[in-house]
């Protein structure tokens, strides 16, 4: 039993690693995703009976041995597997954070903050500050609790909440920002170094040098010292601000201590007047009282005070970049974070009002080190700010570096390849000689201060960004957002996100919009070089929500005729030979449903592999032919069954196909892959040709569901411009297409058929009667024309006809009535019969068979089909459905040139006409179906593509 609980909770561990593996890309894992599972060794073995090699795994609290230690026990012995170290909430978090906040400003700037906007204006500018730093730790604590945070923080919490564009554009931007608030403390550092201890200005001493030289000399060696710290590991990074820590607090403890103890008195020289705790100090320095800080200079104004401050609020990054070396950072994040947020905000507080109720606003305004006069032990507050500028830097270092090092891992950016570590090594030295190298350029670029206003600006962006992340989360949904840190909502993560765009834009518009400049260009240059990564964006979460909720408020009952859309449902075949009635369709749909349907015919067990094999294929192709459809497969014992199947399930509420394509029957042989570029599905299995019957049999089944219905004729001949196909780089087509010398048509035959059938009441044979088709070839013909392409390259014509030329300006006026009222902007031909010359007619009126070899039967239909003697014996007897339609072929007979180039003189690209309903039966009779079949090609042998239609309602109204 002991060894089944053993066994049992190495499975487990295993679980708990192969959950962290989800979703994830190789660049998540460290060694875990190289390392075999430990249970992988008696995996094959029985349960209770192991080998003498077997391996028992057992966690070192079970044993009480020391936390995140592991230990494997062998017949032989016990193996103990140390593991490395790792920093905790107080060293991990909270310093760094603390240490980050509570800056150099305390001790330079806070005389310069109440001078300016007094009491009442500082302290409100903390709250904003704190309110906006506080709404982004709530949501940083909701994050990170929500799944393991691994190197990069406040990156990775943005990469794989939003996607590697926002993760990518906004995590170098905060890289950038931290980095030069790095290099800001550093030069900070010379201030009140060499005002203590300059040979010329110092107050305590005379021993540095000053210059401009000498100041960048100091610097250097400052950012020397903290990389050289930071490359030897976060273990000494936390030990030395655990050290340097002590000193801050201690002059921190001193300053407040001077509040309480120090009497007051007056220096003229330095314009020091210290009145101790007056009443009459605290009013003098309330409200604002906004001046110039020297002469010659514009006074100063809020936004620029709040500029100035806010880099004291920023600084609560600083822990979750560290989430790397972190032992448990769901947990120290927000722990840490929050406390450190709450015991600066009250160390604020407190030195503002003890300041502004001591120390008169002269001193305020012309003395900056009017805490170190005033204190009781002076010495403590330079070396306070000296340390405080090195702690400040030293987190600032390894807090960029841990974020580059982070991106670099991904690989979003191709300049950054260089930086990733070796599999399996977790360092960052790489990244951290990359910082120190750019901070190094830093110092010699000129005034640092010129970009000090961008620091702030990259911070508050990663803030917005982290509260928008947080907002989309909660707003999404998503079962698995279920973070154990629960003292947040949606209007908190939008209060933070809101604030911190307020900001931006209050202390600088012209750099808040370079920042938002800077952003979009990454982020584009991430999305279109960038190689798609399995992260699961919390995008996709949120368009499914909105999706699923609007599709519920689109009700059938509510579709109205004034928004009819074409919906299609393209039924293929052979993709390879229907790539440009792919194409087409994608044009015709016109913003609806697309829909691209395939049967695979088989056993369902045994087709299931090829039909996962398929879908995947179906899909890069769809993506690769950049056209916008869905891809609906299925499995069925026949083509019928299966189109039945796709036509009914296709669309979900109130998006469902009401148009179902099909290319014309085909039994000869299909293009195969050598006959252009290589096509994701060239290796799918494909289907035995369909036979005329159950070709027939889906016509007869859309229609009776009440659906419109498409037959597309030669269209593996649609001539498609370089425009238009929209295939990707991958799959080219040799299209042939040039610029057109003379007008290209596209001609619209809204042809009434009558049917020698009388319809019954019965709703099976409703489907005969198809006064809508009239319409519907105009209005697919407008929709085709609406698109860019359609409508630049070729005019639209509408061609009716009439028998005797007398009726011919009757029927144009009731025509061109008509097309107004629809709206359809075309050109308008109406020609007569009798008397035309056209020896094609004259035989159909004669009712003689020798009409049925008028034109040469085309290749795409079943030989004998033109040939039938039931289907000769139908025209003999008048009955012959579709010889109303035969005007349409006689009017381009005259001008064809031969039998393969039909209309070229003529310029008509494309043909809508209307499609003749089967007579109900017909595909029960085989030889009636190839019969209906021979009818169309006789209609359309010899044309230009030709799509015929059959409309089942009305698809356009004439009223508002």
């Amino acid at each position: 039993m002991p060894r089944f609980l053993s066994r049992a909770g190495t499975n487990i561990d295993d679980l708990e690693r192969q959950l962290a593996r989800v979703g994830s890309n190789e660049n998540d894992t460290g060694d875990e995703a190289n390392v075999a599972s430990s249970s992988k060794a008696t995996e094959e073995t029985p349960l209770l009976v192991a080998s003498d090699h077997t391996l028992q795994y057992v966690h070192g609290r079970m044993h009480g041995d020391a936390p995140g230690s592991h230990k494997f026990k062998h017949r032989g012995g016990d193996v103990a597997i140390p593991s490395v170290r790792k920093l905790g909430t107080w060293d991990g978090v909270f310093l760094p954070v603390m240490l980050s906040i509570w800056g150099i400003l305390v001790y330079v700037r806070m005389g310069y903050f109440l001078s300016q906007v007094g009491i009442v204006g500082t302290a409100a500018s903390f709250v904003c500050g704190y309110l906006t730093t506080t709404m982004t730790t709530l949501s940083i604590s909701a994050i990170s609790t929500n799944g393991t945070v691994k190197g990069g923080g406040p990156y990775y919490m943005l990469s794989r909440s939003l996607g590697p564009e926002f993760g990518g554009s906004i995590g170098l931007m905060f890289y950038a920002g931290t980095l030069l608030s790095a290099v800001l403390n550093t030069v900070a550092f010379t201030e009140p170094l060499l005002s203590n201890f300059g040979q010329k200005q110092g107050d305590v001493s005379h021993v540095f040098p000053e210059g401009t030289n000498w100041h960048i000399l100091y610097s250097s060696i400052l950012f020397t010292l903290c990389t050289v710290i930071c490359m030897t590991g976060a273990q000494m990074f936390a030990r030395a601000s655990t050290f340097l820590s002590t000193f801050i607090i201690a002059s921190t403890g001193m300053i407040l201590l001077s509040f309480a103890t120090r009497q007051p008195f007056v220096d003229e020289e330095k314009s020091v007047y210290y009145t101790g705790w007056s009443m009459d100090t605290f009013r003098e320095n309330l409200w604002p009282d906004l001046q110039p800080i020297a002469q010659g200079r514009p006074s100063e104004t809020i936004g620029s005070v709040l500029g100035v401050l806010f880099p004291a609020c920023i600084g609560i990054m600083a822990g979750a970049s560290m989430s790397s070396s972190l032992r448990k950072p769901s947990k120290s994040i927000p722990k840490g974070t929050l406390w450190a947020v709450l015991l600066t905000f009250v160390l604020y507080m407190t030195m503002v009002l003890c300041l502004g109720a001591t120390t008169r606003r002269i001193t305020l305004r012309e003395n900056f080190n009017v805490l170190q006069e005033i204190n009781i032990l002076p010495i403590v507050v330079p070396v306070g700010a000296i340390i405080t500028s090195v702690t400040s830097t030293l987190s600032g270092v390894l807090s960029s570096a841990s974020v580059l090092q982070a991106i670099a891992k991904d690989d979003l950016f191709a300049f950054l390849r260089p930086l990733k570590q070796r599999p399996g090594n977790d360092g960052m030295t790489r990244a951290v000689l990359t910082t120190y190298v750019l901070g190094q350029m830093a110092f010699f670029v000129g005034d640092t201060n010129a970009v000090a206003p961008f620091t702030t600006m990259f911070n508050l962006i990663m803030f917005a960004f982290v509260n928008l992340a947080c907002l989309v989360l909660k707003l999404a949904a998503s079962v698995n957002f279920r973070p154990t840190f629960h003292y947040f909502k949606a209007w908190t993560a939008c209060l933070g996100a809101l604030g911190c765009f307020a900001i931006m834009c209050v202390v600088d518009v012209v750099s808040a919009l370079m920042s938002t400049a800077v952003v979009a260009v990454l982020f584009l240059y991430v999305h279109y070089t960038c190689a798609p990564k399995a992260w699961g964006d919390v995008t996709q979460s949120l368009i499914y929500h909105q999706c699923r909720k609007y599709m519920l408020r689109l009700d059938l009952r509510k579709d109205h005729v004034k928004f009819w859309r074409p919906q299609i449902l393209l039924l293929v075949h052979n993709p390879r030979s229907s790539l440009r009635l792919i194409q087409f369709c994608n044009a015709l749909k016109k913003g609806g449903l697309y829909v691209i349907g395939h049967v695979i015919k088989g056993d369902f067990h045994e087709m299931l592999p090829e039909f996962r094999a398929q879908e995947a294929a179906w899909l890069r192709l769809v993506d690769e032919l950049h056209v916008k459809a869905f891809v609906n497969l299925t499995i069925a014992s026949s083509d019928d069954q299966g189109a039945r199947s796709i036509a009914f399930g296709a669309g979900l509420g109130g998006m469902r196909p009401n148009i179902v394509v099909l290319g014309f029957l085909n039994n000869g042989p299909g293009s195969s892959a050598s006959d252009g570029p290589q096509l994701p599905t060239d290796r799918i299995r494909l289907n035995e040709a369909i036979n005329a019957p159950s070709y027939v049999r889906i016509i007869e089944d859309v229609m009776a569901m009440g659906k419109a219905v498409g037959v597309a004729y030669g269209f593996s001949e649609l001539d498609l411009g370089p425009e238009m196909h929209g295939y990707s780089s991958a799959v080219q087509l040799p299209l042939g297409h040039t610029k057109p010398k003379t007008k290209q048509y596209i001609d619209l035959w809204p042809i009434q058929i009558g049917t020698s059938t009388v319809a019954t009441s019965s709703r099976h044979d409703a489907y005969l009667t198809n006064f809508d088709s009239y319409v519907m070839v105009l209005q697919l013909g407008t929709v085709l024309h609406l698109v860019p392409y359609w409508s630049k390259r070729f005019v639209l014509r509408v061609m009716c006809f009439v028998e005797h030329q007398g009726d011919v300006a009757e029927e144009s006026r009731r025509v061109a009535k008509l097309l107004r009222d629809l709206r359809v902007d075309a050109e308008l031909h109406v020609h007569y019969l009798q008397g035309a010359g056209l020896q094609t007619y004259d035989d159909a009126a004669d009712g003689r068979a020798e009409l049925v070899q008028d034109t040469k039967p085309s290749n795409s239909v079943p030989v004998g089909i033109v040939q039938s003697p039931r289907r000769a014996a139908q025209v003999s007897a008048g009955g012959f459905s579709m010889r109303v339609n035969l005007p349409m072929p006689m009017r381009y007979e005259t001008r064809r040139i031969d039998s393969q180039a039909a209309t070229r003189r003529d310029g008509t690209r494309l043909i809508f006409t209307t499609l003749q309903a089967p007579e109900p039966g017909t595909s029960e009779d085989g030889e009636r179906a190839a019969a209906y079949l021979g009818d169309i090609d006789v209609l359309a042998s010899g044309l230009p593509p030709v799509f015929l239609v059959h409309a089942t309602s009305l698809t356009v109204t004439t009223s508002l």
